[in-house]
């Protein structure tokens, strides 16, 4: 993700965080930051860090991720935040208390007025800093906290740890409620077996950059393309089915009536609903038949799920 350059004649707030997806949660801390930077008629930024923090710290428990670097730079862009400022996450970052932190950030932003973060905020080395300690060290540098509340979905705060949970069950409207849009998959069409195209079905080929997947199975979604969405019937190979091996990490999109070749293109599979599970067919016929079905049923379901 690239970082934005500084504007040092306007005070900036900046947002902190992993802000992994983007979700709803995320989306108010943005919204306290541009709040805040209305008031000062200063600059609302972002500031992230690349790579997870886990996936330095203890590879082997890192979380999935649920969008790419440029996935979640567009949608903090789509929030309003004009900068965006990624900070590359080392051992020696790790390894600061968090008053170092916090000082590093007004060495490196000497325009910094304000930060923002969500109520599950820590920094600094073994997360020794909270958001109860946040505002007075801030207060040493000048600088003024802004702690933002979680944003809950039925009793319970909305975070990407149950977003992943959502996506992986299959549980694709759940995750929408707490991102605020479809979860989608970014990756590149790439060439296949064209076993759809010879049933009469032709697919987009989709390799995702990340390994996340929802569950197993059929899904009503959208293939995300430059003129805008295209419903259409997604396949989620399992990859513990061994008839299912030679798919690999393809996912796979029928979008009726498109013609027009793909192959290279970055897309996005954005899913609305998972329609069923997989189900073995005695023929090519009876294959056909099932994906025609499917086909009507997930364009009925995504018209009926923006309607």
């Amino acid at each position: 993700m690239p970082v934005a350059p500084a504007n040092d004649a306007a005070p900036l707030v900046l947002a902190i965080g992993q802000f992994d997806g983007v979700h709803r949660g995320h989306q108010a801390v943005f919204r306290a930051a541009i709040a805040a930077a209305g008031k000062r008629k200063g600059i609302p930024g972002c500031l992230t860090f690349f790579p997870h923090v886990a996936q330095l710290l203890n590879p082997a428990l890192a979380p999935l991720l649920l969008a790419t670097p440029e996935q979640n730079q567009v949608r903090i862009g789509a929030c309003g935040i004009q900068q965006i400022h990624a900070l590359p996450f080392t051992r020696e970052l790790a390894a600061m208390g968090p008053e170092a932190f916090l000082s590093l950030l007004k060495l490196e932003f000497p325009n910094l007025a304000e930060v923002v973060v969500g109520q599950n905020f820590t920094f600094g080395k073994d997360r020794a800093g909270t958001t109860a300690a946040l505002p007075v060290l801030a207060r040493d540098l000048g600088l003024r906290a802004r702690i933002v509340a979680h944003v809950e979905l039925d009793g319970a705060p909305i975070s990407s740890t149950r977003i992943r949970a959502a996506v992986l069950a299959g549980d694709l409207p759940l995750a929408r409620s707490m991102l605020g849009r479809r979860f989608a998959l970014a990756g590149t069409v790439v060439h296949g077996r064209a076993y759809g195209r010879k049933l009469g079905f032709p697919t987009a080929n989709v390799r995702p950059e990340l390994p996340i997947r929802p569950a197993p199975g059929i899904y009503a979604a959208q293939l995300a393309l430059h003129d805008g969405p295209q419903p259409g019937a997604a396949f989620v190979p399992d990859p513990a089915d061994p008839a299912q091996a030679h798919f690999g990490k393809i996912v796979e999109i029928h979008v009726p009536g498109l013609a027009r070749s793909l192959y290279d293109l970055q897309v996005e599979i954005a899913f609305t609903r998972r329609l069923r599970g997989h189900l073995p067919f005695p023929d090519a016929a009876a294959a056909a038949a099932q994906i025609a079905r499917d086909t009507a049923d997930a364009l009925r379901v995504d018209a009926q799920a923006d309607s």
